[in-house]
């Protein structure tokens, strides 16, 4: 979820489907589906005058349409939500539609009521429906993102990892949950006008950690016990002993990785590991979910302050570009995160959430989970120079390219011109164009290096999600960046640069490496892919992918029976899997739906 919408709204979007309308009407709760797991469903309207009638996309256009683009991607703010004297930009990418007063909570069915009537009641809680007792909106992302990316399992997850400590939540985002900053009363301040509710100081202060969300999903699907109950009964506590003596029926501790703008890679290099190497003793999860959320313009947008001017783009900044442009060359609000492009002035932060599913190869093919990729290198690194502000970006981030490269290549037999797609930080700046560009150019020419690679190194294709519209979503964005790698090496369209008009003059010895187009680029199903981050304080990240497909799991020492099983139902595995998520995503109450479906049971 970021400022374009949910997953079926912003795949719309980048293949420039006609139903982008429809996917967004059902975000902004206007419609919903008849039958939400058909490619082409009949649609009706949600409340008001034609509650329960038909709708199409002639009607939606014509009603909704025009709020609707208006209401997402990268916008104006409405000047009542800024901070008073805030006058840093009035530009961001903030949720769509109501999305961050009360929406989101709709979607993913996290309200009270939602919960109090549900299989999660023991919970309810932690659900409560005033703002400030309420999970964050940072918590809410983590929920419907990390939660939602269990729709593509065809069996409930309590099946396949059947003792819960085999599972564990690899979390990452770059600030905690900002809401908190506008709920804390100092004890001798009066209170508000409009009054507060009971003060529940547990509440409050657990929905400020960075932890919260994290800790939430994990919690979700954890066997549920009321504590009271429990104290009352402890016999309950005994439906927690597995199978495994000694051990408890509980999740593995949430990772929570902060790493700045690279948060997100830097999870998963932090848990791939965990996933594939042994040591005595030790127990190995067997399924990660790896997930990201950041939700930094709360409370108020105040952290522009930080940012200040020179990073950020600007309605000033904008009408200074597009001074400079005839009257048919305009860029609007927008389309005013440019990366690679000489009108580049300024990234535009964005609220998102994202999850995504991680296992092992022998795992998924026992199990019969569509294979959407194979991860084959990851990587992570510091950096030196250009440090004269901490929020700098110095050289030496392309070690964790060339370790993800390098891994690529000993482990699974990838050479560095096996991977074709890049998937650029792109923030907007003309500098992190520059330094986004240099890196990968660097660490491609290192690993060739490394590699004995003779000749010159075919250029690869360059695309990036913020320029979609969801804008620069922080410690989240290289989740989302894999998400959109996955779909070209599943040989789906990918985002080109969007935004590209004139390429940057300052680029032009770049682009002997590299291809940049505005359109969007169509993948392939035997492809590579690499994503890369960048962040403040001189975090680094990156990670490559491969199509899988037969030819690339016959590069493995595989149990043969398994493979050729697999093998035989893998196109009805990946038509069950898209049609799955599909329900799921466009069905209600996606977060709720996905907890009661794949919790582990306990004393019910």
């Amino acid at each position: 979820m970021s400022a374009v919408g949910s997953t079926e709204t912003y795949q719309a979007l980048v293949r420039g489907s006609a139903d982008f309308i429809a996917m967004a009407a059902f975000d902004a709760g206007l419609i919903e589906f008849d039958d939400p797991g058909a490619e082409a469903s009949a649609m009706r309207w949600v409340g008001g005058e034609h509650a329960g009638q038909p709708a199409s996309l002639a009607d939606i256009e014509a009603r909704h349409g025009a709020q609707l683009r208006a209401n997402l991607g990268i916008r104006r703010i409405d000047p009542s939500r800024l901070a008073p004297q805030q006058t840093v930009t009035d530009i961001a990418a903030s949720l769509p539609h109501d999305l961050e007063e009360g929406g989101l909570r709709r979607l993913a069915g996290i309200r009270y009521d939602d919960v109090r009537g549900s299989a999660l009641k023991d919970m309810y809680g932690l659900f409560q429906d005033e703002p400030l007792l309420s999970p964050s909106l940072q918590s809410q992302l983590f929920a419907y993102g990390a939660l939602g990316a269990l729709a593509g399992l065809p069996l409930p997850l309590a099946e396949l990892v059947s003792n819960p400590y085999g599972f564990r939540v690899s979390a990452a985002t770059a600030f905690g949950g900002m809401d908190s900053l506008a709920q804390w009363i100092r004890p001798d301040a009066p209170p508000p006008p409009e009054g507060i509710p009971r003060d529940r100081f547990a509440v409050r202060l657990a929905s400020s950690l960075g932890s919260h969300g994290p800790a939430l999903v994990s919690t979700m699907l954890a066997p549920a016990y009321s504590l009271s109950r429990t104290l009352k009964n402890p016999a309950l506590r005994d439906s927690l002993r597995s199978d495994d003596p000694g051990y408890m029926r509980v999740p593995q501790t949430p990772l929570t990785a902060v790493g700045a703008c690279a948060s997100s890679l830097i999870a998963l290099c932090d848990i791939a590991p965990q996933l594939l190497f042994d040591y005595p003793g030790f127990q190995r999860p067997k399924m990660a979910l790896l997930t990201a959320a950041d939700a930094g313009l709360q409370p108020r947008f105040g952290i522009f302050d930080g940012f200040g001017t020179g990073a950020l783009m600007t309605s000033e900044k904008l009408a200074e570009v597009n001074a400079g442009h005839g009257p048919d060359a305009q860029r609007t609000v927008g389309e005013s995160l440019a990366p690679f492009d000489v009108d580049a002035n300024g990234t535009v932060v964005g609220n998102a959430g994202s999850g995504l599913l991680i296992t092992t190869l022998d795992f998924a093919l026992r199990n019969f989970l569509d294979i959407s990729s194979i991860i084959v290198g990851w990587g992570q690194s510091g950096e030196a120079g250009g440090k004269a502000h901490f929020a700098g970006v110095g050289f030496g981030g392309e070690n964790a390219m060339i370790h993800a490269l390098d891994m690529a290549h000993q482990a699974h037999g990838y050479g560095v011109a096996d991977f074709e797609y890049l998937v650029a930080h792109a923030t907007g700046t003309r500098t992190n164009s520059k330094s986004d560009l240099n890196t990968a150019a660097a660490a491609r020419a290192g690993a060739a290096l490394r590699q004995g690679f003779k000749g010159p190194l075919p250029p690869m294709f360059v695309g990036t999600p913020k320029a979609l519209g969801d804008g620069h979503t922080m410690g989240e964005t290289g989740l989302k960046a894999i998400s959109q790698a996955l779909q070209y090496v599943l040989g789906k369209p990918a985002p080109g640069v969007p935004t590209l008009r004139q390429v940057d003059p300052e680029l032009e010895s770049s682009l002997v490496a590299f291809k940049l187009q505005k359109a969007p680029l169509q993948g392939h199903t035997d492809s590579g892919a690499v994503c890369a981050t960048q962040g403040f304080g001189g975090y680094n990240g990156a990670v490559a992918l491969r199509s899988a497909n037969p030819a690339a799991l016959a590069r493995y020492q595989l149990d043969a029976d398994v493979l050729a099983a697999y093998l035989e139902r893998w196109p009805q595995l990946r038509k069950e899997r898209e049609q799955r998520e599909r329900a799921f995503r466009r069905g209600p109450k996606l977060a709720l739906a996905m907890a009661e479906r794949h919790r582990w049971h306990g004393e019910e």
